[in-house]
């Protein structure tokens, strides 16, 4: 519209007063349409753009937000039972934290099987086998967190003042071997405890662990061994047990020194999990990128 006005108006105005002049106000005023048109097309254009931008700003922060969940599934054999990894992050740099690591998207559970325990994360699965025994008649104790001494339950018997039983858990993705066992034999040998009971997800390889678990008296465990027991229960204390090993975060791995859930972080070496009390905690886990 402003140059509408320029061309058509003002300038024949301003010409016309100088006879030499008069030619380029009339030529003015007949191609006054010319700008105009140009710039209501530049106009247009700026608006269609700007349109196109806003319809798609809501798209383009959903597929943000898609590309930013955390993944579900711990890196195959990431953590043992007090939260060590299976394969240290080569990284110097920590790095700050990506995200609180929510498990996304929960599956429901309704019972137990395997596929259920394997979502435990570390603690929780030691929590149930704490919780297990206390639904069979023991009393427990436990580390809540830090060093365990090499095992993390111990079971005693009511008018018993002395353990009738030690256990070790290991939520491995990847099966003991026979070091775990013989460690776990040791710690009896020194508390002068004769039982001993291994839990392990993924159970044992190698003929030298069942021997050495002979010998030493440690019932060995696999995770469908864990189920079937766990079944063997009445209904309320396996549905009580389903309720507590599943409530709230139960996959996001727990800092073993501080016992705080872990955060995701990225580091030179890729993503991995990391202690959200860093730089006064170092605890690191690998993590599946």
């Amino acid at each position: 519209m402003a140059a509408y006005i320029v061309f058509h108006g003002v300038l024949p105005a301003v010409f016309a007063q100088n006879p030499f002049l008069t030619g380029i106000a009339v030529m003015s005023q007949s191609l006054a349409w010319i700008p105009t048109a140009m710039f209501g097309f530049l106009g247009l254009l700026s608006y269609i753009r700007e349109r196109r931008s806003t319809q798609q700003e809501p798209s383009l922060r959903a597929q943000r937000s898609r590309s930013s969940r955390p993944l579900s599934s711990p890196r195959s054999g990431f953590p043992d039972a007090r939260g060590q990894a299976d394969a240290p992050v080569e990284s110097k740099e920590v790095g700050a934290p990506v995200r609180a690591a929510a498990s996304s998207e929960k599956p429901e559970i309704n019972g137990w099987t395997l596929d259920a325990l394997k979502l435990l994360e570390w603690k929780r699965f030691e929590q149930l086998c704490v919780g297990y025994y206390e639904a069979t008649g023991f009393t427990v104790t436990t580390v809540p967190h830090g060093p365990d001494g090499g095992i993390d339950a111990t079971l005693y018997k009511a008018g018993i003042d002395a353990p009738v039983a030690v256990v070790q858990c290991k939520a491995w993705h990847k099966p003991v071997k026979v070091e775990q066992v013989r460690a776990l034999g040791g710690v009896m040998h020194e508390r002068k405890v004769r039982r001993g009971v291994f839990w392990s997800l993924s159970g044992y390889v190698g003929r030298p662990v069942q021997e050495s678990a002979e010998r030493a008296g440690i019932q060995l465990l696999d995770g469908a061994a864990i189920i079937e027991r766990i079944r063997a229960l009445d209904q309320y204390k396996q549905a009580t047990l389903l309720a507590q090993a599943f409530k709230g975060d139960y996959r996001t791995p727990t800092c073993a020194a501080c016992g705080v859930k872990l955060v995701e972080r990225e580091g030179k070496g890729g993503p991995f999990w990391g202690c959200r009390n860093y730089p006064r905690c170092k605890v690191t886990l690998a993590r599946a990128t």
